[in-house]
């Protein structure tokens, strides 16, 4: 064979196996409206097993491999990194303070009822509470509308407890970003920014995240008392993501777990699963124009 063919070829070869590599990252921008018209959103870059999940105060990273968290504040240029469980710890031992304070403030002719509350819904979140067993099986009922979400075809799906509708979405088993994220440890990494919730009791029994596994979710429909909550996907490409882009700069401070949890006691905590919660966000695409990712700090 030519030499020089030869080293065409392997050198052609390299190099789509380090693009093939690059391409194999995810950005997602999810947006969430209600009836009148307020709305929100948030963006989620995904590499492998990796997860970077943004909003207009923080940029939260979670690494399923090592099992690590990075919290990122671009105002205060600092950041935090550590386990889930030291940050579960944490919040909840300023949340104990927190609420003794304000018990102790309270009149003495309530100060027992409000202590006997406060403390049964701190249990819930020591315990990592969700109630994932529900008291009537849930059922996910298939229908026959379709809709095109971003290119892709979404079928429409009725989620019943007994006779009451929690939830509509529309799922495509064309893509899924989330095929290669374990679900299940990710739920665990978040759950401390998860509270107990009638939405959440449904979406973490077996039926709906076995159902949510294996098609993604484009978009979900929550009735509410005050009109339907919306959150669908806007926009959802395959581009290359640099691994800096899920480290923090290396000139911020690293900061003291009290001072990461001061900030966010102030804040929405940015979350996401294939199952659509949207936080308030300032999105960015860093893919237009194939512009190359620049972090946003």
């Amino acid at each position: 064979m030519n030499i020089r063919l030869f080293l065409a070829a392997l050198l052609l070869s390299g190099f789509t196996g380090i693009l093939s590599a690059q391409q194999k990252g995810w950005f997602i921008i999810e947006q969430q409206e209600d009836r009148y018209g307020n709305s929100s959103s948030q963006s989620i870059f995904i590499q492998g097993k990796q997860l970077r999940i943004e909003n207009a105060a923080s940029v939260f990273i979670i690494d399923l491999d090592s099992e690590q968290l990075t919290l990122v504040f671009p105002v205060q240029q600092i950041f935090w990194e550590g386990s889930a469980r030291q940050l579960r710890e944490a919040i909840l031992n300023s949340l104990k303070q927190q609420l003794e304070e304000m018990i102790a403030r309270l009149p003495e002719h309530i100060r027992a009822e409000a202590d006997s509350s406060f403390r049964n819904e701190l249990k819930i979140l020591e315990a990592d509470y969700s109630d994932s067993t529900l008291s009537v099986p849930l059922k996910i009922e298939k229908t026959n509308a379709f809709d095109t979400i971003l290119g892709f075809v979404a079928q429409k799906h009725n989620i019943f407890l007994d006779s009451i509708l929690l939830e509509t979405i529309w799922t495509s088993e064309e893509i899924n970003p989330y095929a290669e994220i374990n679900s299940t440890l990710l739920r665990e990494m978040t759950s401390i920014f998860r509270p107990p919730s009638r939405v959440q009791a449904h979406r973490e029994t077996e039926l709906y995240q076995q159902f949510t596994r294996e098609n993604m979710v484009m978009r979900s429909v929550i009735p509410t008392p005050v009109g339907e909550s919306t959150t669908e996907i806007k926009q959802i490409k395959a581009i290359p993501i640099p691994g800096d882009f899920f480290r923090p700069p290396p000139d911020y401070k690293n900061a003291r777990i009290e001072e990461v949890i001061a900030i966010t006691m102030d804040q929405e905590a940015p979350f996401v699963t294939n199952g659509l919660n949207g936080e308030k966000t300032n999105p960015r695409n860093p893919s237009d124009e194939q512009q190359k990712i620049q972090p946003p700090y």
